[in-house]
């Protein structure tokens, strides 16, 4: 059916044409305790001298006041030591308990940063010989005072300890001396901490400006909070990593802004995920971070459009987004998945005459509550650009049609035929079918009434003589 309605086009397209003729600011001081609601606790965080240990050290005071008090440490880490307080295990977990009239309680923990660490299992972690880069454990702490209900709060994350010695979030904790600058960025701030003495890729403010710019530029919701983005030398590996839950990050510290593949707007956008993905949606965090990156890159001037569109294009690849089981490589969202993401972005620009875009389905899918499947999405996109497009994305998306580049039109086919193609796939099998009967009326009356008219010409002269009958 495809190539004669591509026929059909083509003769309309040609009938058609005949007729119509930041500055960065070094951060400030900083007390190490935490005071909230429930008992005080006092956190000393350090690395023991020549190993790749941390150990984290919690003082919990004026528990008195408390009918009881718990600590629940993760898998994450080794309780040490437990001074006023009885340990059990429980599901890999250590419950740690007050015990009789005490005032205070002093436990440690410790974390390890080895060379087995598997990057599936938390996070990737690193230890030179000036500064480690270890996890932030899960720490719980539950209180309840007499008769009433058991509060909870997480501990560790973003300990205020000295900050040219000690930075932590709620995924990231880097010891040793360094140097941390913050950077206004839109309603948030984003802090980039690096080890003393590593060297950044781009200049500090130009990276700043950089984070600053994309943070205002990326309308997708989810930019009030602080980003943290650790900036780290050897032996990190090259590129970055990154946890939105908790927008942290680290990332390769001599990586570029003048790429299209930029790592430090690649990591960021990840930080602007607020969504949780089912599994058929999956591919959506990389190929929006990366379809994002190329073009804030493009947008700042720190690369050119050709250049974007040049990152975006490649070998078409036929697996279906929605099913990671049919991917032959696990660059498939980075490569399939921010190419389609740019011809929606393309598509949605064009349906409503440049007001909405991509950012507005990105918005939607940060302010969804639970899980987004594609159905969730494809809604989403059809809120915003105005019509149904499950036709492409099904074809694109759930499917394994490849996609080869950054097309205005048709991922296979570029230019006025591809354009008009799209129009039709967008629309349906009911709508197509409508079209192709105006089409057939319209562009098929043409020859048809000139074979009527030759065969009135011919009855018109069958009795002429010599004409055989």
């Amino acid at each position: 059916m495809r190539p004669a309605v591509l026929f059909l086009l083509l003769g309309t397209a040609l009938s058609s044409v005949a007729t119509a003729g930041a500055v960065a600011v070094p951060a400030g001081e900083a007390a190490n305790v935490t005071v909230d609601d429930g008992p005080t606790v006092t956190t000393n965080v350090e690395r023991l001298a020549g190993t790749d240990v941390l150990r984290y050290e919690l003082s919990l005071t004026e528990l008195s006041a408390y009918e009881r008090v718990k600590l629940v440490v993760g898998r994450d880490a080794t309780v040490v030591t437990a001074d006023g307080m009885t340990a059990t295990e429980r599901d890999g977990r250590t419950w740690l308990q007050t015990t009789g009239e005490r005032e205070e309680a002093t436990v440690r923990v410790r974390t390890t940063v080895t060379a087995t660490d598997d990057p599936t299992d938390g996070g990737e972690f690193f230890a030179a010989e000036t500064w480690l880069l270890g996890r932030v454990p899960l720490v719980d702490l539950r209180w309840a005072k007499t008769g009433e209900r058991v509060d909870r709060r997480r501990l560790l994350g973003d300990v205020q300890g000295d900050p040219t010695r000690v930075t932590t979030g709620m995924r990231y904790a880097l010891v040793g001396d360094q140097r941390s600058v913050t950077v206004a960025a839109a309603g948030g701030r984003v802090r980039i901490v690096r080890p003393l003495g590593t060297q950044l890729g781009p200049k500090e403010d130009a990276l700043a400006e950089a984070l600053s710019d994309a943070a205002q530029r990326l309308d997708v919701g989810d930019r009030d909070d602080d980003v943290l983005l650790f900036a780290l030398g050897e032996p990190a590996r090259r590129g970055g990593e990154s946890f939105p839950i908790h927008d942290e990050a680290w990332i390769h510290a001599d990586s570029r802004l003048d790429d299209p593949n930029s790592v430090w707007l690649h990591e960021y956008v990840h930080t602007r995920q607020a969504f949780v993905l089912a599994d058929d949606m999956r591919w959506f965090r990389e190929a929006s971070a990366e379809y994002y990156a190329a073009r804030l890159a493009s947008e700042q001037g720190r690369t050119s459009e050709a250049a974007m569109r040049a990152h975006l294009g490649g070998d078409p690849k036929q697996a279906a987004l929605t099913s990671p089981a049919s991917w032959d490589d696990p660059h498939v969202p980075y490569t399939k998945g921010a190419r389609v993401l740019a011809l929606v972005d393309r598509k949605i620009e064009l349906s409503t005459d440049g007001e909405r875009s991509l950012e507005d389905v990105f918005r939607r899918l940060n302010a969804h509550d639970g899980p987004v499947s594609y159905e969730d999405f494809t809604d989403a996109v059809t809120a915003v650009a105005g019509h149904r497009m499950d036709g492409w994305l099904d074809r694109y998306v759930d499917g394994t049609a490849p996609v080869a580049g950054f097309y205005p039109g048709d991922p296979g086919q570029g230019g006025l035929l591809g354009s008009l193609w799209a129009l039709l796939a967008d629309a349906g099998p009911g709508a197509v079918f409508l079209g192709l009967s105006v089409l057939l009326s319209g562009f098929g009356s043409v020859p048809l009434y000139r074979y009527l008219d030759r065969l009135a010409d011919r009855e018109d002269s069958d009795d002429r003589p010599g004409r055989p009958v």
